[in-house]
């Protein structure tokens, strides 16, 4: 088959690869597989691929093709692929937080094969039932993106009648915009273009502020106030992941607010204690999510309260114009593959 592998020195190439053997998992063929800025962190080295020759790619969907006897998906049912393969036995596996796994098998795209390939070799119980109103597209960028939103939205309990700042609007912070529109909270989204931000105001976002360039950080605390009538924010979700852009984030939060990370740089925080402690400031990280957070994701896409943004499509062949083009920032949501 068919596969995009990282090779030596972080480059994306598609190569011919042995065909996967299920051998007690499901194989799923691909349909769809989204590119997030997780493979530029991979190409960059910022995070270390588990071998050579690795297939990346952690957001897809597709058909399944074979699954073990007793399976609750059998061949021919559209699924999307949720990618945290845990142990199933540990704590967080049986509280239903399998992203906290204390002893997993590995993550699709991260440590185990992943699904920029024309087949998928998976854990049955890691497939999730596509109906037949959600494309193929969607649910793959919900097994990351949108999983992803709904994962924070509940670790900060975002609520009817928040205001919630949403700093980045790329593909995770178009789905964010949507779940904190669909709990009842006001958004105020920023963004770097002003094209970015008509984007987050046709996914809910009550205002937008635009930083041109991602320039003007250290002025978007008072913007916030501003609009919030000098209380500031109830939640902050930052997914830029600058120090500039945290402290912002920290700032711009009213008394009890919430900062809550998901995007990273290779920047750190710097920031004294007493800026959080004064007004009780929370700090909520957040990783991955749950199978639970993909099922929700994919329950509010069929009730057509939350989408997905495509930019372009591309055949795996031309998987490294994909990566080009997010790279050089010019991608407005996510960029998909498709077969």
């Amino acid at each position: 088959m068919k596969a995009a592998v990282l090779v030596e020195g972080g480059q994306v190439r598609v190569e011919d690869v042995a065909d996967p053997v299920a051998d007690g998992w499901a194989l799923v063929q691909a349909k769809a597989a989204g590119v997030c800025g997780t493979e530029l962190h991979f190409m960059e080295g910022m995070i270390p691929p588990p071998s050579d020759r690795f297939i990346l790619g952690h957001e897809s969907a597709g058909v399944v093709l074979e699954t073990p006897a007793g399976s609750a998906v059998a061949p021919g049912d559209r699924v999307a692929v949720y990618n945290m393969v845990g142990c199933g036995s540990c704590r967080p596996c049986l509280s239903q937080r399998e992203s906290l796994c204390v002893e997993p098998v590995g993550q699709l795209g991260f440590s185990l094969p992943g699904g920029f390939a024309d087949v998928v070799r998976v854990p049955a119980r890691n497939l999730v039932p596509l109906p037949e109103d959600v494309s193929f597209e969607a649910g793959a960028l919900l097994a990351c993106s949108g999983m992803s939103a709904v994962h924070a939205s509940r670790l900060a309990g975002i609520a009817l009648g928040d205001t919630v700042v949403v700093d980045g609007v790329g593909g995770v912070g178009l789905m964010a915009v949507q779940v904190a529109f669909a709990a009842g909270a006001r958004v105020i989204a920023v963004a770097d273009t002003e094209e970015r931000a008509r984007l987050a105001a046709g996914a809910g976002a009550a205002e937008t502020i635009v930083l041109p360039g991602g320039e003007g950080y250290d002025g978007l605390p008072d913007r916030v106030r501003e609009l919030t009538g000098g209380a500031g924010a109830d939640h902050y979700v930052e997914l830029v992941g600058t120090g500039q852009t945290l402290l912002a984030g920290i700032r711009s939060l009213g008394r009890g607010g919430k900062l809550v990370i998901i995007g990273y740089t290779g920047d750190h925080l710097d920031v004294h204690p007493i800026e959080l402690i004064l007004s009780e400031i929370q700090v909520i990280t957040s990783v991955a999510a749950s199978r639970r957070d993909l099922e929700t994701a994919i329950q509010l896409a069929a009730a057509g309260r939350l989408s997905a943004t495509v930019d372009t499509r591309y055949p795996l062949a031309e998987i490294g114009t994909a990566l080009e083009r997010l790279k050089a920032r010019q991608v407005r949501g996510r960029n998909v593959i498709v077969w």
